[in-house]
């Protein structure tokens, strides 16, 4: 089975090339939306939070109070690396069993889609590194539609992540999609085919 390690950076248009491959077959492991379950109200991994940082970064109704805990490990490196390694403990976990279900299923491929594959090193754990990636100025055009930031709140976001440019050495594919809806789903139909049809 062939593991795709699906990247981008803010705005890049990942969840757009990961709704084209869910719309092909692909079976995808969401690692954003297992960061979330990972801290969810009344799991293990929220009570590590507050073991850390204590209840204060907790909600009224018991959920982890992500803006306020978001200020916090953007402005403290220590912070940052305690959460994430808890965070990391059970989406490694979660992935793990998501590939082990595939291989059951005998699926010829299967799709990682983590936005830090590269910054945490689990480019090295996949075969293949598809990597979403557009020019910087429809990077923060769309970024600005999107959130609703500014464009200076945009630029210090896209500063503060590994750039396209630097994780472009770490991909076998780069997928442009600065065109329209339509070509990013022609190149991705198109590369999925050949994944599906390479021998081991």
């Amino acid at each position: 089975m062939k593991i795709i390690g699906l990247t981008g950076g803010i705005a890049s248009g990942k969840s757009t090339v990961a709704a084209v491959l869910r719309s092909l077959g692909a079976k995808i492991f969401d690692a954003d939306a297992a960061s979330r379950q990972a801290v969810a109200r009344g799991s293990q991994g929220l009570q590590q939070v507050i073991a850390v940082f204590g209840a204060d970064y907790l909600t009224a109704d018991g959920e982890l109070d992500r803006p306020k805990i978001a200020k916090l490990v953007f402005e403290k490196q220590e912070a940052l690396r305690q959460l994430e390694e808890i965070i990391h403990a059970y989406v490694r976990r979660e992935a793990k069993k998501f590939l082990e279900q595939c291989r059951q299923q005998n699926m010829s491929a299967a799709v990682l889609d983590v936005p830090l594959l590269i910054e945490c090193s689990w480019y090295k754990e996949v075969d293949l590194v598809w990597l979403v990636a557009v020019d910087e100025k429809t990077q923060i055009e769309r970024a600005m539609v999107r959130s609703g930031m500014s464009e200076q709140e945009v630029r210090a976001r896209i500063a503060a992540q590994m750039t396209l440019d630097a994780k472009r050495q770490y991909a076998d594919l780069v997928i442009d999609n600065s065109g329209s809806r339509e070509e990013t789903e022609l190149i991705v139909k198109n590369e999925w085919e050949k994944v599906l049809q390479m021998e081991d």
